[in-house]
């Protein structure tokens, strides 16, 4: 079984590394080798912005960036390619450890109040970056802020990022990982470097579950092949029964029908403490599904229904924040979206 030694983060998975701990980087070859060129001749932006869909590998690029930058602290000196890192040296055990003097990674902060973590990186969490970049750096080298996801930045956490990101000190490099560049402000777009990430392709996905040990829900290329180019959600449809989750709702969105009783079951599956994870593929699933639906209208040019699957998708995105701040009944709110969704897409 796998043993983690990063901190647990608001989206870990049991028995799946974090980032910070994966030592394996599969695809974005392109642009690991224009990042380790360009630190290289010493024209690496201060602001990096890595965008695309999720679970492709963003966060775990901007570590193994990480560790490019902590291991070669001289850039003129520095490979012109990225080198595995080694999971028995210091560097990468302490950045796995979040450790590392000259890193500080932003992401949900943990509130031992209530056991749970926040749905939004809070101001607080920002204000971190102005005392870590007070410190006199180590080594002499960059100090490096991951951001992760941008996305989950409330409007102060944003407005304070912003100000860091303008002026920054001198060997400083911002990471902001982001799934949906639309969701950040444009003057953060405007200070950053945007490098766009792609899905993987499914043979790589289909080698890195064989590595991973992934199994359950078919075979490894079905199952690379429905994840649409994700790792997160290739794990999920594999061992969460994410598979199953999207399955049964599809067939309640869709259905002239709607099965009350259903829906009711689904809300048992992903009920209850220990169903963390299902519950989260379920919100993610209905997300996704309006998502496509957005994009299908817009493409057939039925921009008023495009439009309304926009309002759908802010009314819903509000909905499972509500559902995760206030602890709502799960079972009837994965019941009630199944419902929304049904009358929605058949309307």
């Amino acid at each position: 079984m796998f043993e983690r030694t990063a901190p647990e983060r608001f989206d870990s998975l049991p028995d799946i590394p974090e980032p910070s701990e994966n030592p394996i980087l599969v695809g974005h070859e392109r642009a690991a080798e224009m990042l380790a060129g360009a630190y290289r001749a010493g024209k690496l932006h201060h602001g990096l912005l890595f965008a695309g869909p999720p679970g492709i590998g963003k966060a775990t690029l901007a570590f193994h960036l990480a560790n490019h930058l902590f291991s070669n602290p001289q850039p003129e000196a520095a490979p012109p390619r990225f080198s595995p890192p080694d999971p028995t040296g210091q560097v990468f055990r302490l950045v796995a450890q979040d450790a590392h003097p000259s890193l500080l990674h932003l992401t949900r902060p943990f509130v031992e109040r209530d056991k749970k973590f926040k749905t939004v990186i809070t101001v607080d969490e920002i204000r971190r970056i102005h005392r870590f970049l007070s410190l006199t750096p180590h080594d002499g080298g960059y100090r490096v802020v991951i951001v992760d996801p941008a996305d989950d930045l409330n409007i102060s956490a944003a407005n304070a990022l912003l100000k860091s990101l303008e002026e920054p000190p001198p060997r400083t490099l911002f990471v902001l990982i982001t799934h949906s560049l639309g969701r950040l402000l444009p003057t953060i777009r405007s200070r950053c470097q945007i490098v766009r990430l792609q899905p993987l392709e499914t043979p790589e996905l289909a080698g890195l579950l064989r590595r991973l040990g992934a199994d359950g829900g078919g075979s490894d290329e079905e199952i690379a092949a429905r994840a649409q180019g994700s790792v997160r959600n290739a794990i999920l449809l594999s061992q969460f029964g994410g598979a199953e989750i999207a399955d049964v709702l599809q067939k309640l969105v869709t259905g002239r029908n709607f099965d009350a009783a259903e829906a009711l079951k689904l809300g048992d599956a992903v009920n209850g403490r220990d169903r963390d994870v299902q519950f989260s593929i379920f919100n993610r699933t209905v997300l996704d599904m309006i998502n496509e639906r957005a994009v299908a209208l817009a493409a057939a040019g039925d921009a008023r229904g495009a439009a309304a699957a926009a309002d759908l998708w802010d009314d819903v995105t509000t909905t499972i924040r509500d559902a995760e701040t206030y602890n709502l009944d799960r079972k009837q709110h994965a019941a009630g979206l199944a419902a929304k969704l049904n009358a929605a897409f058949n309307a």
